[in-house]
């Protein structure tokens, strides 16, 4: 028969095991946290002193800064504007992880300045208006969202402003996978950015592909190109692409 003594210390056994199992996970949980974000995918150039042909690039952001030395603790030269066109003469030794985006520092030359620039700044993919070649529409990372989702945003440039922004919810969208559509096949009168691979590689999980539309100097996400004229743009500023859901 248990007495009062052996139920108490079987109790308390139980517990420490408990503890123990829960310390594990967390652990556990944790390990496998830092690991995802050691592996998140660095923001890469190539810079002038490899390939002179891909070093020019435009500006992502706006105001950015350019630093002294490779490091958000340098002191600011000077800010420049979105979509200003530089050129990458080197890059530091190693990247840095801001707001969830990973990149190096990027040596460039503005005017009599040499400085540096962090590379979350500069745009992954630089497209020209087939409508309004004043306009351009830089591509790139944007972090993450609070829930944790990742995102990545297109801004609509002219003359070094911004004219407005969208974003897009995706694990796995690159510049590799988003297009404009040229004049010969865009009978929309309106630029099409196209989310999603002509194979529709990365749409596995719908028969609709993912465009931005920019229309009356807004963005806009879209499945149906056909039901343009029908659409009522609005300034949400979110988009949702082809691989994930809409909630």
């Amino acid at each position: 028969m248990k007495t009062l003594k052996n139920t108490q210390t079987v109790n308390k056994t139980q517990s420490r095991a408990s503890k123990l199992f829960q310390a594990i996970m967390i652990l556990a949980l944790l390990f496998v946290a830092s690991d995802i974000y050691a592996q998140t995918k660095e923001v890469q150039f190539e810079v002038y002193t490899n390939s002179a042909a891909k070093a020019s690039q435009y500006l992502l952001g706006d105001d950015v800064a350019l630093r002294d030395c490779a490091s958000v603790n340098c002191e600011k030269l000077t800010t420049l504007n979105i979509g200003t066109r530089v050129r990458l003469l080197a890059k530091s030794e190693t990247p840095q992880t801001i707001n969830g985006i990973t990149s190096r520092f990027y040596k460039i030359k503005m005017g009599p300045q040499v400085g540096w620039i962090w590379g979350g700044l500069i745009s992954q993919k630089t497209m020209v208006s087939q409508i309004n070649p004043e306009v351009k529409f830089v591509f790139g990372e944007a972090g993450v969202d609070y829930k944790g989702y990742k995102r990545f945003q297109i801004r609509a440039v002219r003359s070094g402003a911004e004219i407005d922004k969208i974003y897009v919810k995706s694990e796995t969208l690159n510049h590799d996978l988003i297009n404009l559509l040229e004049k010969k096949d865009n009978a929309y009168g309106t630029d099409v950015i196209s989310l999603c691979s002509n194979e529709g590689e990365s749409c596995e999980t719908t028969d609709s592909k993912s465009y931005i539309v920019f229309k009356d100097n807004k963005l806009m996400q879209t499945n149906n190109l056909a039901a343009l004229k029908k659409v009522k743009f609005n300034r949400s500023n979110y988009a949702f692409s082809c691989e994930l859901d809409n909630q």
